[in-house]
């Protein structure tokens, strides 16, 4: 899979644009251009993330990886007049809501009777992702995946998330972070580094067909994954 992308908007021309520029040697700040190959198309996944830093391109790449624009935003649509237990698939079944809510890590009964607004930051982390697993799209892509939440929170919420989604046999995830320490807990299918243009997949044991590469806690904050755990 080969996306380009060819950003722009106006080379402006103000006095402190100009001065930007003379200052530090800056000709152009109006394109953004970035060619990606992400090698996918015959690898059969259902999670897959994007990381790179801010301003990386990731969301751009995202909005292009299904063809049209996927991108799920697990802060919007929500009804603050109502608690969030009737805010996840409103015709849907209780049981499946209540047990969404408990596999992404929200075990508190009590936040689920609370409007989203009401909600800690990693509650409505933890929120968006029972939605998201509840309504299962076929292809959707998650961008900002654990920006607002502290480290731990994402780290568990990650981990939560992966296992609640391989559930949905069929469907595809795209994740977007400029954090690399999700990796080791979401264990994804592949992984695009953005800022080194490197790919990882999950390699197949030509016996048994279960994946035998984990990423690890070595992947560092400049995208270079040192070491994979063989098991």
């Amino acid at each position: 899979m080969i996306i380009k992308i060819n950003n722009s908007t106006k080379d402006f021309e103000s006095y402190r644009a100009q001065r930007v520029k003379s200052l530090f040697n800056a000709e152009d700040g109006s394109s953004f251009k970035l060619e990606a190959n992400i090698d996918i198309d015959n690898l059969d996944w259902n999670l897959g993330l994007i990381v790179g830093t801010s301003g990386s391109g990731k969301t751009s790449i995202g909005k292009q990886i299904f063809g049209e624009n996927r991108i799920y935003d697990l802060y919007k649509n929500w009804d603050f007049d109502k608690p969030i237990v009737d805010c996840i698939a409103p015709n849907g079944d209780f049981n499946e809501v209540t047990g969404a809510l408990a596999s992404v890590g929200l075990g508190d009964v009590p936040s689920w009777l609370r409007p989203f607004h009401a909600l800690s930051n990693g509650q409505q982390f933890r929120a968006g992702l029972a939605r998201l697993v509840t309504e299962a799209p076929g292809e959707v892509v998650v961008d900002e995946f654990t920006s607002v939440v502290d480290r731990q929170i994402a780290k568990i919420g990650a981990l939560a998330f992966a296992k609640a989604w391989r559930k949905n046999k069929g469907k595809k995830a795209v994740l977007l972070s400029c954090h690399y320490d999700v990796a080791e807990w979401l264990q994804p299918d592949w992984i695009y580094n953005v800022n080194t243009g490197e790919l990882k997949k999950k390699r197949k044991s030509d016996l048994d067909q279960k994946s035998n590469l984990t990423f690890g806690r070595s992947v560092e904050v400049t995208g270079n994954y040192l070491k994979s755990i063989i098991i």
